[in-house]
């Protein structure tokens, strides 16, 4: 019992110190009172109560069987695109905690393999922007994205390759961050952001996610002037799988008339693509029907600025949170009797009583009969 002691002790600690917590700050979060209580638990000097060891678990971002175990899993990369300053440490920490719920439900119920992505090899130091041209075309090709990727991509990754797509509210802190561990591939979008701006987001991480095991993420820090490199290209690479080169230029194209393009059409076509206007004027840039000047006079523009806004929806296209796909996934291991109800509530982050409503925004029902089957001939 006291090697126990020992053992979840040093868990502890080590989960609290990623964290960069104090133990009079986790005391305070776990209703322990004293920094003293905490000291005392992590030199295994203290037995944990049930309740303390939940309350412990929960604010460390861990589960209970991780905080037993012999060892912590090693911690998996995250890239974030803009840091996100001081509360880096505690994003990724939930981050990656839902990561591995999301693949432990994968496991519980998925019968089939996922499809691997496509992998890039790539050069860090030398990657031009027509290189990170042509790995969109493949990855677009290779996805099946259409002539409309933007329209697709989120369920396209979800579905067919596995990607755990989550959202937090991140307000300017951050836009988006991707992951690598024991549960696959992973991408955080800032669900403050406008859809068209998590479209982005989205599609310049599966740039590092395709190209993670020769553009690792060490880079960012060792080597900064070839990270730069490297975020270059990720933007190039977004553009082009958003902007599908055919497709933008033949819509485009048919909008001008005697030499000119209106400022609504231009909205029109960035909303069609579901892009913002921005990266569509500087993808129209790179091929060739604007110059740059012409581009920064357009954006400085208040009329065309105005019209814009004006194309907007009063509210942005808000992404639920947990995402549609986890919370299916969720539902279906409820009903296949792979977990309970408190531990369905749980995962959805709601309590018991207002789990019905929460399953109920998704569509939902625990009265449905999901086990009903038609016959195959």
């Amino acid at each position: 019992m006291a090697l126990l002691r020992q053992v979840l002790g040093k868990r502890i600690r080590e989960a609290r110190e990623r964290l960069r917590l104090t133990q009079q700050e986790l005391a305070d979060r776990v209703g322990l009172g004293a920094h003293q209580i905490v000291s005392q638990i992590e030199k295994g000097e203290r037995e944990v109560k049930a309740w303390e060891l939940a309350r412990i678990a929960e604010n460390l971002c861990q589960s209970v069987n991780e905080l037993l175990a012999p060892e912590l899993p090693p911690a998996p990369a995250v890239l974030w695109r803009d840091d996100p300053g001081a509360e880096a440490h505690a994003l990724e920490a939930r981050f990656v905690q839902r990561c591995r719920e999301y693949g432990l439900l994968e496991r519980l119920v998925e019968p089939r393999p996922a499809t691997p992505l496509p992998e890039f090899r790539v050069d860090p130091s030398r990657i031009s922007l027509q290189e990170a041209d042509r790995l969109a075309q493949r990855t677009r090709e290779a996805l099946g994205l259409g002539s409309r990727p933007a329209t697709s991509l989120v369920k396209i990754l979800e579905a067919d390759h596995r990607v755990k797509i989550w959202y937090e509210s991140l307000g300017e802190a951050g836009s988006a961050a991707s992951a690598a561990g024991d549960f696959g591939y992973a991408v955080l979008l800032n669900a403050d952001h406008a859809p068209w701006r998590r479209n982005y987001s989205l599609a310049h991480e599966l740039f590092h996610l395709l190209t993670w095991h020769s553009a690792q993420p060490e880079l960012r820090d060792s080597q900064p002037e070839r990270w730069s490199q490297v975020e270059k290209a990720a933007q190039a690479f977004a553009s082009t799988l958003l902007l599908p080169t055919d497709s933008v230029a033949t819509e485009f194209d048919s909008r001008v008339h005697d030499g000119k393009v209106r400022y609504a059409d231009l909205v029109e076509l960035a909303r069609d693509f579901d892009v913002s206007t921005e990266a569509l004027l500087w993808r129209l840039v790179r091929l060739g029907r604007f110059d740059e000047k012409e581009v920064q006079r357009v954006l400085n523009d208040p009329t065309f600025r105005k019209l814009d806004r004006q194309a907007m929806p009063e509210h942005w296209r808000e992404p639920l949170i947990p995402p549609e796909a986890f919370v299916r996934l969720a539902f279906l291991a409820y009903q296949k009797g792979k977990i309970s109800r408190t531990r369905l509530a749980g995962l959805l982050g709601t309590s018991l009583i207002d789990l019905e409503k929460t399953l109920a925004r998704y569509g939902l029902q625990e009265a449905e009969d999901h086990e009903a089957a038609a016959a195959v001939a």
